[in-house]
């Protein structure tokens, strides 16, 4: 049995999916793999016969709802993204720009 470029193609999406940190990645890796089981599915050989088999595609789609289960589930709190604390750190600045500056703290 020969393997098409789309199967390929999915199968190594699914492979690298589970080690992507980066959410936004993942939601298009997902997005992607949605895309190219729907493909998959919908190709045939010249004999009118799924070019893949029903047990295959209800693996693949398994793996991908596994990823989406995974993009449902909360952040936690050590994981969050790089970019809240960052904006903490900015608003924090301001408020320390905004403040009186005491330059002689008793002396």
């Amino acid at each position: 049995m020969r393997l098409n470029k789309v199967e390929v193609n999915l199968r190594r999406l699914l492979e690298a999916a589970p080690r992507q940190q980066n959410q936004a990645k993942l939601v298009h890796y997902v997005t992607t793999a949605r895309e190219l089981l729907e493909q998959l599915g919908a190709e045939t050989t010249p004999q009118g016969i799924s070019s893949v088999s029903k047990a295959k595609l209800s693996e693949y789609s398994e793996k991908i709802e596994a990823l989406t289960a995974r993009l449902a589930a909360p952040v936690p709190e050590n994981e969050k993204p790089v970019v809240e604390s960052r904006e903490e750190e900015i608003s924090d600045e301001k408020a320390k720009a905004e403040s009186p500056i005491s330059l002689s703290s008793g002396l």
